[in-house]
């Protein structure tokens, strides 16, 4: 997407930028989207945990959630805030999620 020209009340909106395009294989993807969590986490996803307003319930210190594996962050654990909070919370996430992995295996 690039920004295209301004409209009549001067804000520019994005437009599709042809062929730009691309596909990455991944064996996983983390979601950082968004101001709250998709409201169909809580239907779909089997022990784990949201409080009443659908935000998903983990550990402030490392992300950690009530299903083995499944770290959160950001707004989708506080609702809307600051990205400062969002970025301290995916950094503690990313630390826990590797030493999760490296320690899955012993």
């Amino acid at each position: 997407m690039e920004l295209g020209e301004p409209d009549a009340s001067g804000r520019r909106r994005p437009i599709p930028v042809e062929g730009s395009e691309f596909v990455i294989d991944l064996d996983c993807v983390i979601a950082a989207i968004g101001t709250s969590p998709n409201p169909l986490i809580r239907h779909t996803t089997p022990g784990l945990e949201t409080n009443r307003k659908g935000c998903i319930v983990a550990d402030d210190e490392h992300g950690i959630t009530s299903k083995d594996g499944v770290f959160a962050g950001g707004d989708a654990v506080t609702g809307a805030a600051t990205v400062i909070l969002a970025m301290g919370a995916g950094k503690r996430a990313a630390a826990a999620m590797d030493e999760y992995i490296k320690n899955k295996n012993k």
